[in-house]
């Protein structure tokens, strides 16, 4: 099988998982509305109850928020919890809107941090590895819409490394509130979905726990597949010689 093959099973494969799992979830959803279940959930309701109020007023604390900064700092610099797990956390701690606005703010010190990291050092493994390809390391070193546009999709796309992403943009002329706005927009459906699951995980069988979770699977699964049409797309453009070294 040739690495266009491969790369284009793999994709397609997870996304086929995403969607599987958004699918499985609705059904999930559609069965805790039963009335055996519920009779049975609503016994350990009061304690799930007690538990989140008691989370809420002991752990939604201007300590609580220094330490989720601090971690969005760390993450920037070291391997650290998964960013989820951050963004997690603080809907665990505090109501939706806190915790939104903490995110945010966690997010832009990331951003931040790596994007000026990448200004000073360079832009690391990510910009060896686009060195490389001629037209991508100039089409991403354009401060113009391309630039911003990538930028966006790359936010999107599951699974990028995101300190990779933003080092690499410190390397650019991009304007820096420029690369920040959007980089917020692009992350700003996994962090609304993050947030919003660890606000409700105390209530696991609600529909406001499962239906971020579907959402984001399911999303997920678009971007793999436009990700996928997209590098397609790009290969159709290749001279045929080109096409045959990319397979080798």
């Amino acid at each position: 099988m040739s690495k266009k093959k491969s790369r284009s099973y793999v994709l397609n494969f997870i996304a086929f998982i995403c969607f599987s799992l958004s699918l499985a979830l609705i059904v999930l959803l559609r069965l805790f509305q039963e009335p055996r279940f519920l009779e049975w959930y609503n016994k350990y309701t009061d304690t799930l109850v007690e538990f989140d109020n008691w989370i809420q007023a002991n752990g939604a604390t201007w300590f609580s928020v220094a330490v989720i900064l601090v971690n969005y700092t760390l993450k920037a610099v070291i391997p650290w919890f998964p960013l989820s797990c951050i963004c997690v956390a603080a809907g665990v701690l505090f109501k939706w809107y806190y915790a939104t606005a903490i995110n945010i703010v966690g997010l832009s010190i990331l951003f931040t941090v790596k994007f000026f990291w990448g200004k000073h050092y360079g832009g690391g493994n990510a910009e060896k590895i686009l060195s490389k390809y001629d037209r991508a390391h100039t089409f991403v070193e354009s401060s113009k819409l391309g630039s911003t546009l990538i930028l966006f999709c790359l936010r999107l796309v599951p699974g990028m490394p995101i300190n990779s992403v933003s080092q690499l943009y410190g390397t650019t002329e991009i304007n820096f509130w420029k690369y920040l706005i959007v980089s917020l927009a692009g992350f700003s459906y996994k962090l609304f979905s993050y947030t919003t699951i660890g606000r409700n995980v105390f209530d696991p069988a609600s529909a406001s726990f499962i239906l971020p979770l579907i959402f984001l699977f399911f999303f997920t699964g678009l971007v793999v597949l436009s990700l996928n049409g997209v590098i397609g797309l790009t290969r159709l453009g290749k001279p045929k010689d080109e096409k045959e070294e990319a397979d080798y």
